[in-house]
């Protein structure tokens, strides 16, 4: 916005008294309090509160210096509170609360009234820096490396995290975090990274909170954990826009929707072959396997592991205030076994179908079936396969990519939305056969090899 001005929070006071009138505020809580202003000020009354409207929620809201708010949704109500307060000629200003993360300061913008930055950042981001960087965090580090015990992964997730503890930005990257329960996915999210980042500032949801429209749980979060996840279509497109996108539309059952500026960050927890739909070429996920359970190594010890890893903190914080990160790097995600596992595990059978006939993969359909269900005459047809098959032929191989019986009917439909047209050939200058045809087949198996 035009004519942004940006305050410190311990400014706010004195911006409020430019834009507000001058009075007296209470110390003593939300009493309200009659009394001439003398005596007021004698009991230790201050400043008023700024009348702010929040233009979202059409709340009232009394902002005291202090940083304390109290909301009313009766404007009379408000403006009776505020008279007590020793507000004398009651405005409500528009405001708007706003959650950016990389910044700590208050924008006044004169124009279009009051913006308050409510995001707040963690005691531990707040510490200050000290010289040195001893790694006084074994317990940590040791929860760390079972979590994601690949050293390249672990350097990247490192990064990933540095970015966002020091800079608040989103890095339009998730992670995916495979493995049994008891590995200590949940622990690292709820006793290393949430009190790191804030507790206002993270939180764990489900797959009900995937997979519904009302989103309101993600308001006003800059890292969220969905645990033990499960593949949904449905909620595929939605998720890939609260990886990368730069704004996100929140519903809730009871407040009007909302567009708001994105900052998530994103973990999935899972144990599911299938967590989150990839494409082949998805640029967005990393994608981590666990080691065993935690009471099977030697240094896990209950509530005294706990209590190291909060011990801990100050030590890991002041790791990652010095670590050399690099926001391009949080940016790309590493392409490996495991995601490579779940990308082909998550290919919908007849999209698989499809990119084998048009690559000529002979080898990899035959696989797909059993050979002795197939006839002479079908397994040469195949052998000497190029841009058409039978319908007859198709049809098995179809069932035997997905597993499942399939109609010819459904399957002709769902071929031609994917560029799979029927036809009518003739195969030996007296028999027509129904086939179906496509663009781009490669007539061998060696011109298109399989990476190893």
């Amino acid at each position: 916005m035009k004519n942004k001005l940006w305050f410190a929070p311990e400014m706010l006071s004195k911006v409020l008294d430019d834009v507000f009138e001058e009075g007296v505020q209470s110390k003593a809580g939300n009493t309200p309090v009659e009394a001439p202003e003398e005596d007021l000020q004698a009991a230790g009354y201050r400043e008023p509160p700024a009348c702010l409207l929040e233009e979202i929620t059409g709340e009232y809201v009394l902002l005291f210096p202090s940083g304390r708010k109290q909301k009313y949704r009766s404007k009379s109500v408000a403006k009776e509170i505020a008279i007590h307060y020793g507000v004398e000629n009651v405005i409500f200003t528009p405001y708007r609360e706003i959650y950016d993360p990389t910044s700590t300061c208050n924008p006044l913008n004169e124009d279009d009234g009051l913006e308050v930055n409510v995001y707040k950042s963690s005691k531990y981001q707040n510490q200050k820096p000290r010289n040195g960087t001893n790694r006084k965090f074994p317990t940590i580090e040791a929860l760390l490396m079972n979590v994601i015990p690949e050293k390249v992964s672990r350097d990247a997730f490192l990064n990933w995290l540095a970015v966002i503890f020091n800079t608040g930005c989103k890095t339009g990257t998730a992670w995916v975090i495979l493995g049994s329960q008891g590995s200590g996915k949940t622990m690292l999210f709820e006793r290393v990274l949430t009190p790191l980042l804030g507790e206002g500032n993270c939180t764990e949801l489900n797959q009900d909170a995937l997979s519904s429209r009302f989103n309101h749980l993600l308001h006003r979060k800059q890292l969220v954990c969905f645990n033990e996840v499960h593949s949904s279509r449905q909620a595929a497109e939605r998720i890939k826009t609260w990886v990368t996108e730069d704004q996100i539309r929140l519903e809730d059952k009871t407040v009007r929707a909302s567009i708001n500026r994105n900052f998530l960050n994103l973990i999935f927890t899972s144990n599911s072959q299938v967590p989150v739909v990839l494409e082949t070429d998805d640029r967005r996920f990393n994608v981590v396997r666990t080691g065993g359970p935690l009471t099977e190594v030697t240094w896990f010890n209950g509530a005294a592991t706990i209590r190291a890893i909060k011990s801990e903190l100050s030590a890991f914080a002041q790791f990652l205030q010095t670590y050399p990160f690099a926001e391009a790097d949080a940016r790309r995600t590493i392409m490996n076994a495991e995601k490579s596992r779940v990308i082909e595990a998550g290919v919908n059978p007849l999209d698989r179908l499809v990119d084998l006939l048009r690559r000529g993969r002979k080898n990899d359909l035959l696989k797909a079936v059993d050979s002795d269900l197939l006839s002479e005459d079908e397994l040469s047809e195949l052998s000497d396969m190029d841009n058409q098959l039978t319908k007859e032929l198709v049809l098995k191989l179809a069932e035997g990519i997905s597993g499942d019986a399939l109609s010819m009917t459904k399957l002709t439909r769902e071929l031609k939305s994917r560029g799979v047209g029927e036809t009518r050939g003739r195969s030996d200058g007296t028999t027509r056969k129904r086939e179906y045809s496509w663009q781009g087949s490669v007539n061998s198996d060696k011109s298109d090899k399989e990476p190893e």
